[in-house]
């Protein structure tokens, strides 16, 4: 299975990953008025009387955030790509590929992530 997915990452699976997870994205009303929520909140929040300390541990406190939601997002991708070959494997449809649990893990280091 590592060999497969290697080879996708050389296939550039990272960039269909954004494109198809734009898309579905920039198709979603839930996303896209969450998205507007967000960019509200950000004005709020740039209006708020706060010293440069506290504007300095909020906005690390955000971006902190927002970097583990976006990990979550990419390994939760890859775990995806992963259990959908495992299921191709074991329903037969897709041959030649060996499923190892113990490298579950190098999914992530394959995916350079």
């Amino acid at each position: 299975m590592e060999q497969l997915l290697q080879k996708l990452m050389d296939m550039g699976i990272g960039e269909f990953m954004d494109k198809s997870r734009q898309k579905l994205c920039m198709s979603d009303t839930i996303y896209l008025g969450d998205m507007e929520d967000e960019r509200e909140l950000e004005q709020r929040y740039t209006r708020l009387d706060l010293s440069k300390y506290q504007r300095l541990l909020v906005n690390d406190y955000i971006a902190c955030m927002e970097t583990v939601r976006n990990r979550y997002a990419d390994i939760s991708y890859a775990a995806g790509v992963t259990d959908a070959i495992k299921m191709l494997v074991q329903s037969g449809l897709l041959s030649g590929i060996k499923l190892s649990e113990e490298n579950e893990s190098d999914v992530l280091k394959i995916c350079n992530m």
